[in-house]
C-alpha cells in the first residue's frame, strides 16, 4: 500500500496524471542542496527543498542565465591563481598588468645608439673665428653670401627631435668651436671645474660617455651653452633639441659607471640652472638649483673638510655593503668638490632671492641641523699650487661669517670667496627684509632692530674691503666677477634700507649711493666688458625702482607745495639728476636685452613703471618712521 510520501516520487500532482520522474544528472541540483547534500528536485527558480525551508542564500543554478556570486568567487579564485604564477615566474609568462616605463625613450635611443650618428660632418669652411665678447651679437659667423641652410652641421635634424641620439656631434671642430665659445664665460654661469683639463678631457679622441672624457650630461650642457652663446644662426634653430638632450642625460648620469659622475652631474645641473634662469623659464630654473642642493647636501659636499669629525656620507647599498664616494686623487680634486658646493650655495641664493617673495626667501641650506663646514673656496688654479694645506679643516662656515668672525683660512679673501659672502649678505638683507611687518610685537621687534643692525655693520664692513673695478680693463675676466661681487653687495644695503627710504633720509640716502654704485658698474664700458651672471638683470631692475621711487616722492612733495619754489632737503638729487641715473641704468638693461630673456623682460618693465608715480598709504609712512626710529 502506497503511503502519502509516494507522491514525492510519482511526480503526481492534485487531480493530475500520475508521472515518473528521472533523478537529476550530476551537478545540475542548485548549490544550496549541493552545499547540504540533500536531495534537490531541480525545479527552476526555486526548488521545492528551497521552497519549504527558505535560506539566507537565494536558490541559484551554476547553469543559470546570470552569473551567480559562485560562479564570480571561482572567476576570482581564477584570475588570483593566474596573477600568482605570473610574480612567480616573470620569464615564462605575459604579464596581464604593464608598467609605464618612465625611461623607455631614453632605453629606445641607447638601444640605437649602435647606428651611425645622426651627425654629419661639417665643411670646416663656414666656422669663422668665434669672439668670446660681443653680449648683444646675433649676426652669423657664416661668411657672406653664404645662408646657413646647407653648411649647418645640423641642419637634417628637424627641429622637434626628441633626441639628436646617443652620440655627441662627430666634427671635432664643431665640438672645439662649442667649447671655445663657452669656457670664457664659464665662470659667470657657476663653472668650478679646472677649464683647461675640462677642455682638453673634452677633446679627447675617445668615445661619447668614456671614463676619460666628461660625463654625456656635462658635456652635453656645455655644449648647449656653446651653442646659445654663439652666432651661429644654424645651431641656434637646433638649440631646443640640444636642450632635450642635455635635460635627459642631466636626468639619468648617476645611473651610470663614471668615476666622476657625482662632481660632473652637479655641474651640469648649475649650468643648466643658469641657462633656464637666462632664457626666463623660472620653474625649470628653480627645480635644477633643488637637484643640485639636493645632491650637494645628500653627497656630503657642505662637510668637506670639516673639523667636526663628520661621517662619511652613504650614496648607496650594493649587496648590503655601504656605497661611499670615493675619496678625491689629487689636490685639484677635492678643490673642485669644495668649489662645487659653493657654487650650488651661490646659485642658491641668487634664484632665491631673484624669484621669490621675501617673505619666502629661505631654502634647504638654511633648514636646523645643516651646518656649512667646508672650507671658503680658493682660485682653481690655487689647489694646483698647494695652497690648500692638509691642516685645513672649516668650522659653521657660513654661522661665523654673519657673526663677524674673521677667518684665517687659506683664501678667505679669494675671488670665489668674495663672491659666496656677497650672495650671503644679498640673501641675508632680503630674508630679513621679508620679515619685517608694520605691525609687530616689542619682543619681535627687538630681535629685528639687533639683526638690522648686524647686517648693515656686515656690509659695511665687507664694501670697504672689496677691491675696486677700476682696477682692471673693461675686457679683463676678473671685472665681470669684480661687478658681481660690488652689486650683490649694493643691492644687500638697498634691500635692507628700502623699507625704511620713505621715512628716514639715512636710509634714502643709503639706496641712492648703493643704485648708483650698481648702475655704474665701477665706471667700465659694459660694451667691452662680455657676459656677466643673470642676476644683474635683477640687480639693474632694483637700483632703476630706487630712482623710480625717488622721482615719485619728489613729484608728490612738489605736489604738496602751492608754490614751485618750495624748500626741498639739502644735498637732495634733483628731479634731472635722478632720471639721468634711471636713464643709465635703462641703456644698461637694454644692452644685454638683445640675447637675455631675463634682461628683455625687465626692461620692458622699468620703461613702463617709469611712467607711474606711486604712493604710499599715510598709515604705513607713518608705521615705517615709528620702526626705523627705534632703531
Amino acid at each position: 500500500m502506497l503511503t502519502d510520501n509516494s507522491s514525492s516520487s510519482t511526480g503526481r500532482s492534485a487531480g493530475g496524471p500520475i508521472r515518473t520522474t528521472k533523478p537529476l544528472k550530476r551537478g545540475k541540483a542548485c548549490m544550496n542542496c549541493r552545499f547540504l547534500k540533500i536531495k534537490c528536485d531541480g525545479v527552476k527558480p526555486v526548488c521545492g527543498p528551497c521552497r519549504r525551508h527558505p535560506k539566507e542564500d537565494e536558490c541559484e543554478y551554476a547553469d543559470g542565465p546570470g552569473r551567480s556570486r559562485t560562479k564570480a568567487l571561482e572567476e576570482q579564485v581564477s584570475r588570483l591563481e593566474a596573477r600568482l604564477q605570473e610574480l612567480e615566474n616573470p620569464d615564462s609568462t605575459t604579464p596581464s598588468v604593464k608598467l609605464h616605463d618612465p625611461y623607455a625613450q631614453y632605453h629606445e635611443t641607447q638601444r640605437m645608439s649602435k647606428s651611425p650618428p645622426l651627425f654629419i660632418p661639417p665643411d670646416p669652411a663656414p666656422f669663422a673665428p668665434l669672439s668670446p665678447f660681443s653680449p648683444t651679437s646675433t649676426s652669423s659667423s657664416l661668411p657672406s653670401g653664404s645662408s646657413g641652410s646647407s653648411s649647418s652641421p645640423l641642419r637634417n635634424i628637424p627641429y622637434n627631435s626628441p633626441f639628436l641620439g646617443n652620440e655627441e656631434p662627430s666634427s671635432h671642430l664643431l665640438i672645439q668651436n662649442l667649447l671655445d665659445k663657452f669656457l670664457p664665460h664659464a665662470a659667470e654661469f657657476g663653472f668650478f671645474l679646472h677649464p683647461a683639463t675640462f677642455r682638453t678631457n673634452a677633446l679627447l679622441h675617445l668615445p661619447f660617455g668614456h671614463h676619460s672624457r666628461p660625463t654625456p650630461a656635462l658635456l652635453s650642457v656645455v655644449y648647449l651653452w656653446g651653442v646659445h652663446l654663439g652666432p651661429s644662426e644654424a645651431l641656434l634653430v637646433e638649440e631646443h633639441a640640444f636642450l632635450t638632450r642635455a635635460v635627459q642625460h642631466v636626468s639619468t648620469d648617476l645611473l651610470g659607471t663614471h668615476p666622476s659622475r657625482v662632481l660632473h652631474t652637479l655641474q651640469a645641473q648649475v649650468l643648466l640652472a643658469y641657462y633656464f634662469f637666462r632664457t626666463g623659464r623660472f620653474l625649470e630654473a628653480k627645480w635644477q638649483t633643488g637637484a643640485a642642493v639636493s645632491l650637494a647636501l645628500g653627497s656630503g659636499f657642505h662637510k668637506i673638510r670639516s673639523a667636526n669629525n663628520s661621517t662619511p656620507v652613504t650614496l648607496g647599498l650594493t649587496q648590503d655593503t655601504p656605497v661611499y664616494l670615493d675619496p678625491p686623487q689629487t689636490n685639484l680634486e677635492e678643490g673642485e668638490r669644495i668649489n662645487a658646493f659653493w657654487a650650488v650655495f651661490v646659485l642658491h641664493k641668487i634664484i632665491t632671492v631673484a624669484l621669490e617673495p621675501p617673505s619666502n626667501v629661505c631654502g634647504a641650506l638654511e633648514a636646523p641641523g645643516i651646518q656649512i663646514d667646508v672650507p671658503w673656496p680658493l682660485e682653481v688654479n690655487g689647489y694646483l699650487d698647494g695652497m690648500l694645506s692638509p691642516e685645513t679643516r672649516g668650522n659653521a662656515t657660513v654661522r661665523s661669517f654673519l657673526g663677524g668672525v674673521q677667518s684665517s683660512l687659506p683664501g678667505s679673501d679669494s675671488t670665489s670667496t668674495l663672491v659666496a659672502k656677497a650672495s650671503i649678505l644679498f640673501h641675508r638683507a632680503a630674508h630679513l627684509t621679508g620679515q619685517w611687518t608694520p605691525n609687530m610685537q616689542q619682543r619681535e621687534f627687538q630681535a629685528f632692530a639687533a639683526a638690522f643692525q648686524t647686517v648693515n655693520r656686515l656690509i659695511e664692513t665687507f664694501r670697504s674691503h672689496l677691491p675696486p673695478i677700476t682696477k682692471h680693463e673693461a675686457n679683463d675676466p676678473a671685472v665681470r666677477t669684480l661687478i658681481l661681487i660690488h652689486g650683490l653687495t649694493d643691492a644687500a644695503s638697498i634691500k635692507l634700507h628700502g623699507i625704511f627710504a620713505y621715512a628716514d633720509s639715512a636710509s634714502k640716502q643709503h639706496c641712492l649711493t648703493a643704485a648708483r654704485n650698481v648702475i655704474q658698474c665701477g665706471g667700465v664700458n659694459l660694451t667691452e666688458v662680455g657676459y656677466l651672471n643673470p642676476i644683474m638683470g635683477t640687480l639693474w631692475m632694483t637700483a632703476c625702482h630706487v630712482f623710480i621711487d625717488e622721482v615719485s616722492r619728489l613729484r608728490l612733495h612738489q605736489a604738496s607745495w602751492s608754490d614751485p619754489s618750495a624748500p626741498t632737503t639739502g644735498g637732495e638729487l634733483s628731479e634731472e639728476e635722478l632720471m639721468e641715473h634711471l636713464r643709465h641704468g635703462l641703456n644698461a638693461l637694454s644692452l644685454y636685452s638683445e640675447d637675455n630673456v631675463l634682461t628683455r623682460e625687465f626692461y620692458v618693465i622699468q620703461i613702463k613703471t617709469a611712467l607711474l608715480i606711486e604712493e604710499i598709504p599715510g598709515y604705513q609712512l607713518t608705521k615705517v618712521q615709528e620702526a626705523f626710529s627705534a632703531i
